[in-house]
């Protein structure tokens, strides 16, 4: 299962710091410390486990955005998939809306027969999102899409919806019971090469820059090459795939997914955790908020 949205959205501006997250509670959430400084990994095509790269780059970390917004209308196809089977999803109906404002959509469709979809992305739009439901599909946002600000036509090659059936399989794979009337979080973070990032830990926080910890919400990390979460004993920050999923989140009227680790051995060595990855997202019962996360930039 890869979590692949392309790009980021609404990253908070400006640079936030290097506030450490608070200590743990008892009861061990998915946030602890990583005892490994951040790598960059990928997967040569064929390949069934990623490869470590060595140390992860964020030299654009907190720079300026280079986002710009479309000139141009864009006709944009894609094609609607299972993010665990890769199954086709016809008749999948999906929104796509500004930045996270999903109560207010520029386009809607539905996916044809062969679950192919296209929208129109209107002139000025430089984030975007979608929002997927259908029979046996749990609401999916998409969020953190990018696409070339000056071509008329362009492809994405698939979008994601989450199932029902894999939205209770994925907590019961970690020993967990998907709590109705919660809300789950899942993403990819990338360097500012765009590779994937290992030993980073992820959360939802209520507030900005600093890590709020949300009541009853735990994070989990996927191993490398089963692409399946596992326990926290086995995995307690990002593998090389570099996803993560915090579930049994209470609804929020707005929260922020924030990816913390050590950007360097030294870093590592004081004990400086950095946060180089945040994103304000919607936390709606029973729904699934999915997005790839690149590192923290100014301007957006």
């Amino acid at each position: 299962m890869r979590i692949h949205i392309v790009s980021c959205l609404s990253f908070i501006a400006a640079c936030k710091g290097s506030t450490t997250p608070d200590a743990p509670p008892a009861m061990d959430i998915g946030f602890n410390k990583p005892t490994v400084a951040l790598h960059a990994n990928n997967e040569p095509s064929g390949a069934t486990t990623p490869t470590d790269l060595g140390p992860a780059n964020f030299a654009c970390l907190n720079t300026a955005s280079t986002d710009m917004p479309t000139t141009v209308a864009v006709a944009l196809s894609t094609t609607v998939k299972d993010f665990q089977s890769h199954n086709l999803v016809p008749n999948a109906m999906v929104t796509a809306f500004q930045d996270i404002n999903y109560t207010a959509p520029f386009d809607t469709k539905t996916a044809d027969e062969n679950a192919a979809i296209s929208f129109t992305v209107p002139i000025g739009t430089t984030r975007f999102g979608f929002e997927m439901n259908g029979t046996g599909v749990m609401p999916t946002f998409l969020l953190n899409q990018y696409i070339d600000p000056n071509m008329a036509t362009q492809t994405l090659s698939r979008i994601q919806s989450v199932s029902d059936a894999t939205a209770e399989t994925l907590p019961a794979l970690i020993g967990e019971t998907r709590i109705q009337g919660t809300g789950v979080v899942a993403g990819t973070v990338h360097d500012c090469d765009g590779n994937e990032v290992s030993n980073f830990i992820g959360t939802v926080s209520t507030t900005s820059g600093t890590a709020t910890l949300i009541d009853g919400a735990e994070s989990y990390y996927f191993s490398a090459g089963i692409d399946l979460p596992v326990h926290h004993q086995q995995q307690e920050s990002s593998s090389g795939d570099g996803i993560f999923m915090v579930i049994q989140l209470p609804p929020q009227t707005a929260g922020f997914v924030q990816a913390w680790g050590y950007a360097s051995d030294a870093d590592l060595a004081a004990d400086k955790l950095t946060l180089i990855a945040e994103l304000a997202v919607p936390v709606l019962a029973d729904s699934v908020v999915t997005g790839d996360f690149d590192p923290l930039r100014s301007g957006q």
